[in-house]
């Protein structure tokens, strides 16, 4: 009897563990000639983000069958609906526009180690407008010192993410507004936000993004 209740518990722990496995997405983004893309990647209407690498690789873990895949690039915006597929090669045309969506077994075959880094780690919207208007901040500069400890913002707007190794001693993150670069926190006015993120992984902006990313949604353009 004490037997049979161990091999029990045994399979309920087993698929309890298989449940509770990350199930990954493995992605290839590339042009027509098969050279990889970098850009970024994220899953409309949540705060899944990712880069693809110079060679085009990407991914992500547990996605749902319905997620849609948000691709920015240039000035593109492509999305791709995940329809239950476990890895996709992307195509993009020479003007940025979808060419094909291809299931491809060997990125299935790949795994967990495919892409060594997935989902980025993010604050995601770190200040929101519902916090803004909440707690009665009157300039964005004061609102981030108030929710993001890490920062260090001087009198001009100039925003320093403490903890970023970057080139040239503690280099001033990069500030995008709506996909637009800024000189100043201080050229945003709070009443337009909609939400700011940190972004201390900036390589994707290259050699401005060395010391990090502050990247700031405004209402209109989050509507956009």
């Amino acid at each position: 009897m004490k037997r049979g209740l161990f091999f029990v518990l045994l399979l309920v722990l087993s698929v309890a563990t298989v449940a509770a496995q990350s199930v990954p997405f493995n992605g290839l983004l590339c042009d027509m000639d098969g050279l990889g893309i970098k850009a970024q990647i994220s899953i409309k209407g949540s705060e899944k983000r990712t880069v693809s690498g110079k060679d085009g690789k990407f991914g992500f873990t547990n996605l749902k069958a319905d997620d849609v895949i948000e691709i920015r690039y240039k000035k593109a915006r492509i999305v791709v609906a995940v329809e239950s597929r476990k890895s996709a090669k992307i195509v993009l045309t020479d003007d940025y526009k979808l060419h094909s969506v291809t299931d491809e077994a060997e990125l299935v075959a790949a795994g967990m180690d495919y892409v060594l880094r997935r989902e980025l780690p993010t604050k995601g919207g770190v200040l929101t407008a519902e916090m803004i208007e909440r707690e009665g901040f009157s300039n964005l500069a004061d609102a981030l010192r108030a929710k993001a400890t890490s920062l260090v913002i001087d009198g001009a707007g100039s925003v320093t993410i403490r903890g970023v190794n970057s080139i040239g001693n503690h280099a001033p993150a990069l500030i995008v507004c709506d996909g637009m670069e800024v000189s100043s926190i201080n050229a945003v006015n709070i009443n337009d936000v909609s939400s700011v993120e940190i972004q201390r992984d900036g390589t994707l902006y290259g050699f401005k993004g060395v010391g990090g990313v502050i990247v700031i949604k405004t209402k209109s353009g989050a509507k956009r």
